[in-house]
């Protein structure tokens, strides 16, 4: 078809409105609920602009774009309502569009408001697949939407020319992930820590992120292990006139167990390494080393097979002897290579890297060691990196950690929820929390009361096990997540031990009457109790099987529950509440 044809292709689409919208579901695939729907547009059926890139493209082209996508969101919001659909609208807006002099204004608010519509169920998503030259101006047109209630979305992150300047500048309300970066991503550790540090920035950000382009169960898989929670694509559901508004719980998207994030396992330590073959002799070895001086080992490998490493240094201390190199340098490689030198497979955590680096009985530990994949050689791994890379892991977990008592703070506390979530290990979230706290602070000073709070951190670190996971929410609430029973005899002696020395914060005249006189919250002056330390805790039963609100809502409750029992500890339980 020629450009005139297309031109008069689009004009007629335009002027008798024949646009028909289709509806792709967006996923909660924590609550297998609705999140949302995104509205694509469709040309007539047979014509040659019935897809959606040459419909845009040519009204681009014939500079009618903004008109285009005025018409698309009109129907779009019609149909959205006369469907019933659940959720919220995402709708699309080019950046060229909306930068376009000509963009009606005011049109999305006057149509949903006429169709009873809130603004804030709609969504606008802006593409990055088109160059924004003008970020200020695109920030102002966004700033537009959003005061008058809509919420906003970066489409294509990744995919484009702005990258995370458009995002950092726009703070938008959800950010989606570029298909490129979804699809196998089971097989790619490279995407999956893409996709991790997405996660990541829009937690700090308090936005959403979608990951869009799903195709199959190992993708959905790996991204909920990844703490992506709202997910679109074929496998979900594919655009349709008249979408399901309902999705049905799919029993092949649980995470893969026992999963390593790249930047935690040994493969991500892996260097390419050099190789050569049994037999091999010390003077082609030596030359190899003369001729890259930065070469530091050489993995000495029987067919497809490593069975040793040979490190420079051996060689030079052999070469530079008296008549050394004459005496060795026929000598095969395999008489003097290190076949202890460990080997460890690439999805292995660095914790046990470094454990069997530091393990050895000669107390000397290995410069270099060999990575795996399935049994064959990857690459070789440099302990200097290794320490690097525990050491900047240490860094972000202080970054995360609370001031005061140096547990770990919100942010890893959740990441640990999510990973026993992930992994399906039952847990106990015991929930620590000090009565009468205020009042006690008020009359000591806050000092007084940091020191009550570094008491209670160091009782609760005497229990930190490889079954426990101690965090510190803030102020004067902790939690202790447990995989083992024990923890309900452990939080009940934490109890116990605080009472023994709680008489060292007070005065003798508290002490003595057990009691003290300050303003409560409300700025009455009346007497408090003293101090007390309380424990709320939820049985794996109940930390199972709830999402991370309700696991908020039930804590609180447990916390509660805790502060009315006489022994100061609650096992939560949900059909009848039972203060043990």
């Amino acid at each position: 078809m020629t450009a005139i044809d297309l031109k008069n292709e689009l004009a007629k689409i335009i002027e008798r409105e024949k646009i028909n919208a289709v509806f792709q579901p967006i996923c909660n695939i924590s609550t297998f609920q609705i999140h949302g729907f995104e509205a694509l547009s469709r040309g007539p059926e047979h014509s040659p602009l019935y897809s959606p890139v040459p419909l845009f493209k040519t009204a681009a082209y014939e500079g009618r774009l903004s008109e285009l996508e005025s018409l698309c969101r009109k129907i779009s919001i019609q149909q959205f309502k006369n469907g019933a659909l659940p959720g919220k609208l995402f709708i699309n807006i080019s950046p060229k569009a909306l930068l376009d002099p000509n963009h009606a204004k005011g049109l999305t608010l006057s149509l949903v408001q006429d169709l009873g519509i809130h603004p804030s169920q709609v969504v606008i998503e802006l593409s990055e697949q088109y160059p924004a030259d003008d970020i200020d101006l695109l920030k102002s047109c966004l700033n537009h939407y959003r005061s008058q209630g809509f919420l906003t979305a970066i489409d294509d992150l990744g995919a484009g020319y702005s990258g995370l300047r458009l995002w950092s500048e726009l703070a938008p309300d959800y950010v989606k992930i570029d298909r490129h970066f979804i699809d196998s991503i089971d097989s790619s550790p490279v995407k999956q820590e893409f996709v991790r540090s997405i996660v990541a920035l829009c937690q700090n950000l308090s936005c959403k992120v979608i990951a869009e382009g799903i195709e199959t169960e190992k993708e959905l898989a790996v991204l909920k292990q990844l703490g992506i929670i709202y997910c679109q694509g074929y496998l979900l559901g594919r655009p349709e006139a008249s979408p399901k508004t309902s999705i049905s719980r799919q029993a092949n998207i649980e995470p893969i167990t026992h999963h390593i994030r790249f930047a935690d396992s040994a493969e991500s330590l892996s260097c390419g390494a050099i190789t050569c073959e049994s037999g091999t002799k010390l003077k082609i070895i030596g030359e190899q080393f003369n001729q890259q001086p930065a070469l530091r080992a050489i993995v000495v490998m029987d067919r497809h097979k490593v069975i040793g490493l040979i490190a420079r240094s051996h060689v030079i201390e052999l070469f530079s002897t008296p008549y050394g190199r004459s005496l060795h340098e026929h000598q095969a490689v395999d008489n003097i290579l290190d076949n202890n030198v460990i080997q460890i497979e690439a999805h292995q955590p660095l914790s046990l890297v470094s454990q069997r680096l530091t393990s050895e009985s000669t107390g000397l530990v290995a410069q270099q060691f060999i990575v795996l994949k399935q049994g064959r050689l990857l690459g070789i791994g440099h302990t200097k990196d290794l320490l690097a890379q525990i050491t900047e892991q240490k860094i972000t977990v202080a970054r995360h950690a609370n001031p005061l008592t140096g547990l770990p703070g919100n942010i890893p506390i959740q990441q640990e929820l999510q990973r026993l979530k992930q992994q399906k290990k039952p847990f106990y979230l015991a929930y620590f929390d000090l009565s009468y706290f205020k009042p006690y602070n008020d009359i000591y000073g806050f000092s007084r009361g940091d020191e009550v709070i570094m008491e209670v951190s160091r009782l609760l670190l005497r229990q930190q096990s490889s079954d426990n996971f101690v965090g510190h929410i803030g102020g004067d609430d902790f939690v202790i997540i447990s995989t083992c029973d024990e923890i309900l005899q452990q939080a009940l002696c934490i109890i116990d031990e605080f009472e023994a020395v709680k008489s060292l914060f007070y005065s003798d005249k508290h002490w003595i009457k057990q009691r003290m006189l300050a303003e409560d919250r409300n700025g009455v002056t009346c007497y408090h109790g003293l101090i007390a330390l309380t424990a709320g805790v939820l049985p794996p039963i109940i930390t199972s099987n709830c999402n991370e609100h309700q696991l908020s809502v039930y804590s609180a409750q447990a916390k509660k529950q805790a502060k009315q029992a006489s022994s100061s500890f609650s096992l939560f339980q949900l059909q009848q509440e039972k203060i043990a």
